[in-house]
């Protein structure tokens, strides 16, 4: 054969065999997807014309056509063998045809056995003949009623024998047939030469297309990769006070993260799902794909997205230079170490459709291009791959004719970071307008965009992506990844690894700290508070925070001169940690700052402000002291780290957020609850924001704990510029809160909390009902009684207003998988039974007529200016037109007008209030449409109003 259909793999072969059905047979044979086919990869009712091929005659089917496809993966040496294991497969297609109890539908008129493995042709004796004369053996032997024992079982043959008389004619596609097929459709054939090529791909680069700009392309694309290979490898973690800098290969730490299960409740794994799909032939134009293409891939903090993106890469560019006639001994050893851990995943090895790879920083793109009018992704693109060469600039248009010859795979990261609601605008767009010019150019291009799910709400482009959410690792694989991290962190140190082990698993068998092993990031924060000897703390709080202690102690106890100056002026080297990500949490919010990082210059300045509020002469006595302050925050504790020609920065962006947090409420608690209340609604602040409740918490101080939960019970009032008594958050946030399970040993607040948690259950609509019910499930499985608050809740809602009802409906019919993620106890798992209790006793409410007519005796009645009168009236202008289905983008600058204004937002939310309960669709355009452009506003100068000691640079 002139091809290699074994490297196609299982999903490349059948895309392949796909796209020849559709080719030779009419695009009336539909191609089904992925999951239970019962036993249809293709199927065609109507009119097929074959043509004389192969020694066999025209034929004209006419009916009930099904396709069934067999990859071998490895050809055997025999072609005895490879007929053997070929039929064993028809043979069990054929027995489950017959079968009638086994629950196949319509048995088909006629059958297509497509199959990589090679038949000989030979008339009589050849594989092709003694294939079909099985299949017509097979048959027959439904007719032969001498081996009958029973009455029973001759009524189960003459069943079966009914059934298979059916079938009136098949044909064998093997191996030389698909060769030969490939060799004719051109088309096919190029759509497939990621598969098909040489291994060599970039020494081969003008055998697949006369189209590409070799000159710019040949050299620039295989350099690029292999320095990226190697360049790319390193990930850093626990580098405090190592001042080497190598780094761990990522291949070594990676692990396959579990996302949200099937509706089935089968488990699935973000690389499975990934590198699956990326199997596929996912040009548009094949149609070998329903549904979207590309894959939304939302986690929370720690959960491990960027390294998890940053591997995806590295296995997809091993998979392009493996066998590469150009590669030197390291690159060699990457590659075999890549596809060891892939194999260690459970695949057969690296990807078998070779996409070209590249991954974008999302927050670097907006902080380099922001709102140009002239940037793109592909330029952007083109940029990174001509800063890495040595070569010359590769152009965009280069990268187009590319794309639309070969595979890629673009991975872009951290759409969380992008947080100015302009430039996050405009980012959105420019992703949906670059996967629909790939689209339209019928390129076979795979996108991952990874984003936490907090404020993630524009759903980018559903028919082209769809979204998977990063679950919480399982117990058992927190520990073994906890003890594979340790390995490669300490090498031989075999007593602490031991110790480091030993502590985990008791760790996975107490309830409070079980509940911490969620992340990859808390889990190996874990081994390192453990390794100094540190004590695990049961809240998310404590466990970061005990990491900086962690790393401050250990740096005390080296023998070296730094150790004097930490143990002596620790306090302000936290200080200028703290003002340092305050800081940075700040700049990153705004349209000019998404890297968030700091410069030495404005570092040093930082800590001379943090010495000279401490009584000290930095500019003259204590120079000296600024200097090695300094070098302690950047050279032993490591947790600020260079960022190229930014400057620096943290790694870590969850240690970014719990210095901020800490600066936060840092003075007067009356001081620190006003602060947490202007970020209370930014999806930006969300976790610095729960951090800081867990530092509240976090001490035996009742005032601070009642005073928390009260600003969470009243967070929506006196909120009318972001429509506070509308769409309220309180629940979000108290639903933050309980997961935290910071106040899980205090049932006063857990309960409130809890109390205000189920006020989401009165939204409409709730934008991710799988989380609340995720949230429920896991606080419900901490005992019985939060288990029968939760339950009670949802047994009064259910008999609640026809809203209620139908938001706590969707909600509960997420809470079974919700505990089969979780490995909830049965109790918790019971919620998804729970009915509605007695039907409560309402008051008669107003027709919507009516309450519509108060709503614009609210608007005129409480307008006490002509200029607020002015700003309501626009804003109830486009409140309608929103009614009518006009575009959000279209109408929302009126409203958002009204809401700055705190009088006209005043008399605003009122009367939205008379009608809210009549229009629970409007709602939700407010409050995923309108509102989030107020929830993203930087509030970072606002905060430097309330804090008289922030950064002044």
């Amino acid at each position: 054969m002139q091809h290699d259909l074994e490297k196609l793999g299982p999903f490349g072969f059948q895309d392949l065999a796909a796209a020849l059905a559709v080719a030779v047979c009419g695009r009336h044979v539909q191609v089904l997807g992925s999951g239970r086919d019962g036993g249809r990869d293709m199927f065609c009712k109507g009119t097929i014309l074959w043509s004389a091929s192969n020694g066999a005659k025209a034929e004209v089917w006419d009916g009930y056509t099904v396709f069934q496809v067999k990859h071998k993966e490895r050809l055997a040496a025999q072609p005895s063998d490879n007929m053997s294991w070929l039929w064993k497969h028809v043979k069990a297609e054929l027995d489950k045809w017959a079968d009638p109890d086994f629950g196949r539908g319509q048995v088909p008129d006629y059958l297509v056995i497509v199959s990589n493995v090679p038949l000989t042709p030979v008339p009589k004796t050849g594989g092709l003949a003694q294939l079909d004369k099985s299949i017509k053996t097979y048959i027959q032997a439904l007719s032969d009623g001498s081996r009958d024992v029973d009455t029973a079982a001759t009524e189960r043959r003459k069943s079966k024998q009914r059934r298979m008389a059916r079938l009136r004619s098949w044909r064998i596609w093997d191996g030389n047939q698909i060769d030969g097929l490939v060799t004719v459709y051109e088309g096919i054939r190029r759509a497939f030469g990621a598969f098909l090529t040489a291994p060599d791909v970039f020494a081969h680069l003008a055998d697949f297309t006369d189209k590409l700009p070799l000159g710019e392309l040949e050299s620039g694309l295989h350099r690029q990769a292999r320095m990226a290979l190697m360049g790319d490898r390193s990930i850093y973690f626990d580098d405090a006070g190592s001042g080497d800098g190598a780094g761990i290969p990522i291949e070594e730490v990676a692990i396959d993260l579990p996302i949200t299960s099937d509706a089935d409740g089968k488990p699935r794994t973000v690389f499975g799902y990934v590198l699956d799909r990326g199997e596929r032939v996912l040009k548009p134009r094949l149609n070998l794909l329903t549904g979207p293409k590309h894959i939304v891939v939302a986690g929370g903090p720690g959960n491990g997205k960027t390294t998890m993106s940053k591997f995806l890469v590295q296995v997809y560019r091993a998979a392009l230079l493996e066998n590469g006639s150009d590669l030197g001994t390291d690159h060699r050893v990457v590659i075999d170490a890549t596809a060891q851990t892939v194999r260690g995943m459970g695949r057969d090895g690296l990807p078998k459709h070779r996409r070209w790879p590249i991954r974008i920083d999302l927050a670097e793109y907006a902080e380099e291009q922001g709102l140009s009018e002239d940037s793109t992704l592909l330029r952007w693109i083109a940029l990174k791959v001509s800063k890495r060469l040595n070569l010359g600039a590769v152009s965009a248009g280069a990268l187009d004719s590319w794309m639309k010859q070969w595979p890629w795979f673009l991975v872009l990261d951290g759409l969380d970071e992008v947080t100015e609601p302009r430039i996050r605008k405009r980012l959105i767009a420019q992703i949906t307008e670059f996967v629909s010019e790939a689209d339209g150019d019928n390129c076979d291009l795979l996108v991952v965009v990874t984003t936490r799910p907090t404020g993630y709400v524009e759903n980018i482009a559903p028919t082209q992506f769809e979204r998977v959410d990063l679950s919480r690792l399982e117990v058992d694989q927190a520990v073994r990844y906890g003890i594979r991290a340790t390995r490669v962190r300490l090498g031989d140190d075999t007593d602490k690894i031991d110790r480091i082990t030993g502590q985990l698993r008791r760790a996975a068998e107490t309830e409070s700290l079980r509940n911490l092993m969620q992340t990859p990031l808390q889990v190996l924060i874990m081994t390192i508070i453990v390794e100094g000897a540190g004590r695990l703390a049961p809240d998310r709080y404590s466990l970061f925070w005990g990491y900086y202690e962690t790393v401050l102690k250990r740096e005390r106890a080296k023998p070296m001169a730094f150790a004097q100056l930490l143990q002596e002026y620790s306090p302000h080297i936290l200080d200028l940690h703290q003002r340092v990500g305050f800081e940075l949490q700040v700049r990153s919010e705004e349209s000019d700052g998404s890297m968030a990082a700091m410069s030495p210059e404005e570092l040093r300045s930082v800590a001379w402000q943090v010495l000279r509020e401490a009584g000290f002469h930095p500019s003259d006595t204590d120079s000296g002291l600024l200097d090695q302050i300094v070098a302690a925050a950047t050279h032993r504790l490591v947790l600020l780290a260079p960022r190229g020609e930014e400057g620096l920065g943290f790694d870590v962006r969850s240690l970014q957020e719990l210095m901020a947090a800490r600066f936060l409420i840092t003075g007067p608690l009356d001081a620190a609850l006003a602060r947490l209340k202007i970020t209370a609604a930014s999806p930006h602040w969300r976790n610095a924001w729960v951090f800081a409740a867990g530092s509240l918490f976090s001490e035996p101080q009742p005032h601070q704990h009642e005073a928390l939960v009260s600003l969470v019970e009243k967070v929506d009032d006196d909120a009318s510029s972001r429509l506070g008594r509308v769409c309220p958050i309180g629940s979000t946030l108290a639903l933050d809160l309980i997961d935290d399970g910071m106040a899980r040993t205090q049932p006063r607040f857990h309960d409130r909390l809890l109390t205000v948690a189920f006020t989401i259950l009165h939204a409409p609509f709730p934008p991710d009902p799988l989380a609340v019910a995720r949230v429920l499930v896991r606080a419900a499985d901490f005992n019985d009684r939060t288990r029968n608050l939760v339950a009670d809740a949802l047994r009064t809602a259910l008999g609640s207003d026809p809203v209620t009802r139908r938001t706590t409906t969707q909600i509960q019919a997420f809470l079974e998988r919700a505990g089969l993620e979780a490995g909830a106890g049965l109790h918790a798992r019971t919620l998804a039974a729970v009915r509605a209790g007695a039907p409560q006793i309402t008051m008669s409410v107003p027709s919507p007529e009516e309450q519509w007519q108060q709503y614009k005796h609210t608007l005129v009645d409480l307008s006490a200016t002509e200029e607020v009168a002015n700003k309501v009236n626009n804003a109830d202008k486009s409140l309608n037109r929103l009614r009518a289905g006009a575009a959000v983008d279209d109408e929302s600058r009126p409203i958002l007008d009204a809401l700055a204004d705190p009088e006209a937002a005043e008399v605003f939310e009122m009367a939205l209030q008379e009608i809210i309960a009549h229009d629970p669709e409007l709602v939700v355009v407010l409050r995923d449409g309108v509102l989030p452009a107020v929830h993203r506003a930087p509030v970072g100068d606002t905060l430097r109003l309330e804090l008289p000691e922030a950064v002044q640079l």
